[in-house]
């Protein structure tokens, strides 16, 4: 192979027949984790403890803390544990996945799917309506197993490149000697895009109201 077949994955996870899906790899909570997770309780029990108390004000501060920390827990969260950093790729050999950071790409996961365990690489294009934010589309490979890699049966990769880079892969994994027995399906729709006149019609629409015209 003269270099490495890139997903470019947004998520990776598994999945049954049913949709349901299931996190690939679940990191153990960190004491900060728990931090966060239970902080909550430190202004409501504040709070239950003041509540008698000759000091309103003070009752107040603690109250809107309370309000406040899902936004805060939010913040502290991202500054502290880094984004999630996916990655994907076929050599030779089979499919190889990481999930990490950018200081540790493989911190919380690192599976490699042999070709002799892949039985069938279904793809999915998604288009989904999100209302007054416009819309969405998304790619999905999912992996049909021998084995199990995680809660699920399957494994799926979401990724937002554009069909045409989907079909790319495919082209270049069925000329792979490894891959040969891998079932490879047409890529299924999922949902009911608009037509192009419809969608530069909404894309105008959206052009006039960010003007100021409607």
């Amino acid at each position: 192979m003269e270099s490495p077949i890139k997903l470019f994955p947004d998520s990776i996870f598994t999945v049954d027949d049913a949709g349901e899906v299931a996190l690939l790899h679940a990191p153990p909570r960190t004491p900060a984790g728990h931090a966060l997770r239970w902080g909550w309780l430190v202004p409501l029990l504040a709070i239950i403890a003041t509540w008698n108390l000759s000091s309103p004000g003070f009752t107040a501060l603690l109250f809107f803390l309370l309000l406040s920390y899902p936004l805060t827990a939010v913040i502290l969260a991202n500054w502290i544990f880094p984004a999630t950093l996916y990655q994907a790729h076929f050599d030779d050999a089979g499919l190889h996945l990481a999930i990490g950071h950018a200081q540790d790409p493989t911190a919380d996961a690192q599976l490699f799917i042999p070709f002799e365990d892949i039985t069938a690489l279904v793809t999915l294009d998604h288009y989904r309506n999100m209302g007054r934010y416009g819309t969405t589309w998304f790619r999905s490979y999912i992996f049909q197993t021998k084995t199990a890699y995680g809660r699920k049966p399957h494994v799926q990769i979401n990724t937002k490149r554009s069909a045409q880079s989907v079909h790319s892969v495919l082209q270049r994994l069925a000329r792979l000697p490894a891959a040969q027995h891998i079932q490879l399906p047409p890529m299924l729709s999922i949902g009911n895009p608009p037509s192009p006149e419809r969608l530069r019609a909404e894309r105008e629409e959206r052009q006039r109201r960010l003007e100021g015209e409607v």
